[in-house]
């Protein structure tokens, strides 16, 4: 993810400085983001891309101070975050959910959509242990997640709603890739699907919400 935005700030800085109009006087403070930028490009060769991010920061920190006193003119190309699409029941929460939505994070801005208490009934044949409501605020709260929601009685019109750039299931979720990319495509939204490949449980333990629920059955129901 840091080579990732390196790149991003290297290349807004090279469009930058191809434009940049600035006073004689601040000629030499110029010179010396080129080098920054310079250097940017260095590091992320040499797969330094923390140290790239670092070399890229000082030179953005010079040319604006050259905008804010006036002696540069210019302007940064702001990109704007993908939105990504992330949709489950999320009942107990547990580090596996957590590694989803990180995962997810390394894409752009997660949109997080929890099943409704009648979804989850009519597919599990039970409902959740906690309400809907409950499970949108445990997500919400999430550094992971930009924003939560509870979905609607048809997942598609969700995705729709929502206008994800990114549609990105867990390992175990049965949408095909590309037959979602086509239904969505029908209802007028054109977008990416991925998946994560496999699931993640960082640190070692328990993964599952059932698996919780049994957990919890075997230590205080004997």
């Amino acid at each position: 993810m840091s080579c990732q935005r390196a790149e991003k700030y290297y290349n807004n800085l090279i469009n930058v400085i191809k434009n940049i109009k600035y006073e004689k006087v601040a000629e030499k403070v110029v010179d010396l983001a080129k080098r920054y930028i310079e250097d940017t490009k260095y590091y992320i060769d040499k797969g330094d891309c923390e140290t790239a991010l670092v070399t890229a920061s000082y030179a953005e920190g010079l040319l604006d101070s050259l905008r804010m006193l006036g002696l540069a003119n210019f302007e940064w190309t702001r990109e704007r975050p993908k939105r990504v699409f992330v949709a489950g029941t999320f009942d107990l929460l547990h580090p596996g959910h957590v590694e989803l939505f990180k995962e997810a994070s390394k894409l752009g801005d997660v949109i997080a959509v929890v099943a409704r208490d009648e979804t989850v009934k009519k597919l599990k044949g039970k409902p959740p242990v906690l309400s809907q409501e409950q499970r949108r605020y445990m997500v919400a709260s999430l550094k992971y997640v930009k924003e939560a929601h509870v979905g609607g009685e048809d997942p598609l019109e969700t995705v729709v709603k929502l206008k994800p750039d990114i549609v990105f299931l867990g390992p175990d979720q049965k949408w095909d890739e590309k037959e979602l990319e086509e239904e969505l495509r029908k209802r007028g939204l054109e977008v990416k699907v991925l998946r994560l490949k496999e699931k993640k449980c960082i640190p070692k333990g328990i993964c599952s919400s059932s698996k919780i629920i049994e957990r919890v059955l075997e230590l205080f129901c004997r």
